[in-house]
């Protein structure tokens, strides 16, 4: 799918490294809203959507005179705001999560009045309610193929899971959307964008697949070769690079 708002970045950016810190965990939360919004924005190009939570509007009011900041211009968006960091902090993960969610939402309904824009409004509001629909599962299929393994059809993926601290990149063999095979091809921490773009392609040949990539993977080109077990379809021991 090709992203409309191409990239939303989440900053917590006080200066105080324990909220610094905060910044690559929540990546995968602001790569879920980034997919969610681009499903049915339409409104004028936004290359750069930046959503800043601050601890207290000490530094807002010294630089912008008001205790929050909004500017949109040539596809750059940047709102900062003030969200209650001592509440935040007393949440374990899933309700942070929650938290965040809920002040991007708020932030995105005020700039979509704000700045008349009705596409953000309604964007907004479907990727909220989306996102609680699915647990705020940032996950997603980075590829994918139908291919045909011993006269049955497949789907092979490559998919981005996103854990607390790190994220994986796993390949699923799905048949009828069951997940019928699954193997962790590479992890990485969160907040490493490469990781999200170093996969570029999934070609068969004959019942093998083989995965295509960042020429500074040393692994890749990746080829998987499959078997048929008791009328399972199953990875072979064969997997390596070539």
């Amino acid at each position: 799918m090709k992203l409309v708002i191409e990239r939303t970045l989440f900053g917590f950016n006080d200066g105080i490294d324990s909220i610094n810190e905060l910044n690559d965990k929540f990546t995968p939360l602001s790569i879920l809203l980034n997919r969610l919004l681009s499903e049915k924005y339409v409104g004028k190009k936004i290359k750069f959507l930046n959503l800043f939570f601050y601890e207290n509007s000490e530094k807002l009011q010294k630089a912008y005179g008001e205790d929050y900041f909004l500017h949109y211009y040539g596809g750059q968006f940047t709102y900062k705001d003030v969200m209650d960091y001592e509440h935040f902090l007393r949440l374990d993960f899933p309700n942070q999560k929650l938290f965040i969610w809920q002040k991007a939402y708020e932030m995105l309904q005020f700039s979509g009045k704000q700045l008349k824009n009705e596409s953000l409004l309604n964007s907004s509001k479907y990727a909220y309610q989306k996102g609680v629909e699915i647990n705020l599962s940032a996950d997603y299929r980075m590829i994918e193929i139908d291919i045909c393994l011993y006269g049955g059809n497949y789907k092979a993926a490559l998919w981005v899971n996103f854990l607390e601290d790190k994220m994986e990149a796993n390949f699923t063999l799905e048949k009828n959307s069951e997940i019928v095979v699954k193997k962790k091809i590479d992890e990485g921490p969160n907040g490493m964008e490469f990781f999200l773009v170093m996969f570029k392609k999934i070609v068969q040949k004959d019942n093998s697949i083989i995965i295509r990539g960042a020429k500074e993977l040393n692994y890749l080109p990746l080829k998987i070769s499959f078997k048929k077990y008791e009328g399972k379809v199953l990875i072979d021991n064969l997997i390596e690079s070539i």
